[in-house]
């Protein structure tokens, strides 16, 4: 193993994401595998969708940060910028900017849906539309849990399990990699960008987008990766909440759709104060991160 660190520790950027790749796809056929033999490739019922996610979130998505994070570095946990403490006032104001942001994340949703390609793609847009569709009945299924058991399986696999990897993987890693070799700005919106297009939501790409790059910026000016796992988990598990709320006849708003409609007033006040306090935010994590 102290061979291969070797050979591997002064790794070019184009090695890096080949690498990078690789081991995604490594592990995702091995993940695959794994849950083929323990449901026999079953996507007809819940527990087999729930086993797959499980797999794919660990394998795709978690295994290979920390394999490629040992090999490249002597100090894993500083490579993926998991080593520093995260200050209880500034993880309270992550949450509450998330919780803020929610009606403006809505609206941009809303105005995401009324793009229209041009005609000649009209084929892509109905197959997108067809994609976006199925993603949300599956979405739908999975979250319909009716006890506090379903529920806390659903916040550690929807909720929890996809925020720490999808971060780990690419803020921590991919916008990692990218930025040695273009810099801060230009790896933040790639990677943001490759992490909206990976969800294969069309009509949720411009706000994935943008807190995408939020998270990213959170990242570089914070240097800790603790942050952008809180934020992106605060989003996660405020939609799994409301939809266990919602399946056991408890709906006090609408969360998918405040912002928008007779209560747009809300997603332009959200869109204000949510980018106010991510101003703040970041000015404060900056201050501090230099100091």
């Amino acid at each position: 193993m102290n061979l291969i660190k070797d050979l591997l520790k002064d790794s070019g950027v184009i090695s890096k994401l080949f690498l990078l790749i690789g081991t995604l796809c490594f592990f995702a056929i091995i993940g695959m595998f794994i849950w083929t033999l323990t449901v026999g490739g079953n996507t007809g019922d819940i527990f087999s969708l729930k086993l797959l996610q499980l797999t794919q979130s660990l394998s795709m998505f978690i295994l290979p940060p920390f394999l490629l994070a040992y090999l490249w570095s002597k100090k894993p946990l500083t490579f993926l910028s998991l080593d520093k403490k995260t200050k209880g006032s500034n993880a309270l104001v992550v949450i509450l900017i998330m919780v803020m942001l929610i009606p403006f994340i809505n609206l941009l949703v809303n105005l995401n849906q009324q793009i229209v390609l041009p005609k000649i793609f009209a084929g892509l847009e109905t197959q997108m539309k067809d994609m976006e569709l199925k993603a949300n009945e599956l979405t739908q299924k999975m979250l319909n849990v009716s006890n506090l058991q379903g529920l806390a399986f659903n916040i550690f696999l929807i909720a929890l399990l996809p925020a720490l990897g999808e971060e780990l993987f690419f803020r921590g890693t991919l916008q990692r990699i990218l930025r040695d070799w273009k810099g801060a700005t230009v790896a933040i919106w790639i990677t943001a960008f490759i992490f909206s297009a990976i969800h294969l939501q069309f009509y949720g790409f411009i706000p994935r987008l943008l807190m995408g790059a939020f998270f990213g910026y959170m990242l570089v000016w914070s240097g800790n990766l603790w942050l952008p796992i809180l934020a992106h988990f605060t989003n996660n598990v405020i939609a799994v909440i409301f939809y266990y709320l919602k399946n056991n006849g408890f709906q006090p708003i609408n969360i998918d759709t405040v912002g928008t409609g007779n209560t747009l007033w809300l997603g332009c006040l959200s869109a204000v104060l949510g980018i106010a306090g991510i101003i703040w935010i970041l000015k404060r994590l900056q201050k501090s991160n230099t100091n």
